[in-house]
């Protein structure tokens, strides 16, 4: 049996940023969002020392590559409808599905 594992990564600019705290609060808001509705892992990941940039990246497991590849798709339509409440500015999105090891 394969685990097929997907990976949702954004660039965000937070337009409205003035400190590491204001991009906390953006980021922890739709961190706990994309895992309380798509059930993935989710981490901010830098950059370090910069409050109106972030690259927030989503991981997940699944039993098939078409479950992966649809759960991948929603979580990027979720991220833009996101973008449409003008916290913040996606220039940048990357997605891959992957198999992982043979059990």
């Amino acid at each position: 049996m394969k685990t097929w594992v997907g990976v949702v990564s954004l660039s965000m600019e937070i337009s409205g940023a003035a400190s590491l705290k204001d991009r906390r609060q953006v980021t922890r808001s739709l961190s706990d969002r994309l895992r309380k509705r798509f059930s993935v892992s989710c981490a901010d990941l830098g950059p370090d020392g910069m409050w109106n940039m972030a690259d927030i990246t989503a991981v997940f497991a699944s039993s098939s590559h078409r479950e992966a590849e649809t759960r991948a798709e929603r979580c990027l339509a979720f991220l833009r409808g996101a973008e449409n409440e003008g916290e913040f500015v996606i220039p940048e999105t990357r997605r891959e599905v992957f198999a992982h090891g043979d059990f």
